[in-house]
């Protein structure tokens, strides 16, 4: 079974990267108009797929698996991505239950050439309850940093996440902030070496967890800056 999860979840990662091709090594000939575009771009990639539930672990439980999210076409203006091609990112999340209905979790992963590093924490509203279709909520804070050899970014999202706890497949839905500063650093166009933009967007997503003794899988959709995203992921949760 949990073999089956891991292979699930590779596959979506590879057909993200293989029908992409859209290369971020282009991003070398990147034009100043396009760098907010691309920053809006990836900030929302990095901020997708991160939750797959509102239900903290508890104290001293342990969540390990992988998280891939891709986005159907570039924004208008992202011309560095091939038009019209879905594009992707993925990583490996490790989380762990703290007191006070605290999760605290970390992530990392290179793709297609950009390296992502980063976490952060969950906080949930109120005492979590397993009752059937009873809802929990949590807040999230999240940080993350991918490195690219043309450039680097830094973002940060705020969110707010429900699940209802429905048998078999349960629903999930949230709602955020993404904050994106993206620095052009190796560019065919000197003067744009070092050039800084910063963007920030909302973030809507819903979806379904399937729970399977130890191990899920979930996958969601995203909607963000007139773009559709999907996320999904699979791992061991105890």
């Amino acid at each position: 079974m949990f073999p089956k999860l891991f292979i699930t979840a590779a596959l979506f990662l590879s057909a993200a990267g293989g029908v992409s091709a859209a290369d971020y090594g282009n991003f070398y000939g990147v034009s100043a108009e396009a760098l907010g575009p691309f920053a809006r771009d990836l900030g929302s990639l990095l901020g997708s797929g991160s939750n797959q539930t509102a239900r903290p672990l508890g104290f001293a439980g342990f969540d390990l698996g992988v998280r891939g999210m891709a986005q159907f076409r570039p924004s208008h203006g992202n011309t560095v991505l091939k038009k019209n091609r879905l594009f992707g990112l993925g990583v490996v999340q490790a989380e762990i239950g703290m007191p006070y209905r605290i999760d605290g979790f970390v992530r990392g992963g290179s793709f297609e050439g950009i390296s992502v590093a980063g976490g952060g924490l969950r906080y949930g509203l109120w005492n979590v309850s397993d009752e059937k279709y009873k809802v929990n909520a949590t807040l999230v804070g999240m940080a993350n940093m991918a490195t690219h050899k043309y450039f680097y970014a830094v973002h940060f999202n705020t969110s707010f996440v429900c699940s209802v706890n429905v048998p078999v497949l349960s629903p999930f839905i949230g709602a955020g902030y993404d904050f994106t500063r993206l620095e052009a650093q190796t560019v065919g166009d000197a003067s744009l070496a070092g050039r800084q933009v910063r963007v920030s967007e909302p973030r809507f997503t819903a979806g379904l967890r399937a729970k399977m003794k130890l191990g899920y899988i979930a996958a969601g959709l995203t909607y963000t800056h007139d773009r559709a995203l999907v996320n999904a992921s699979a791992g061991f949760r105890f």
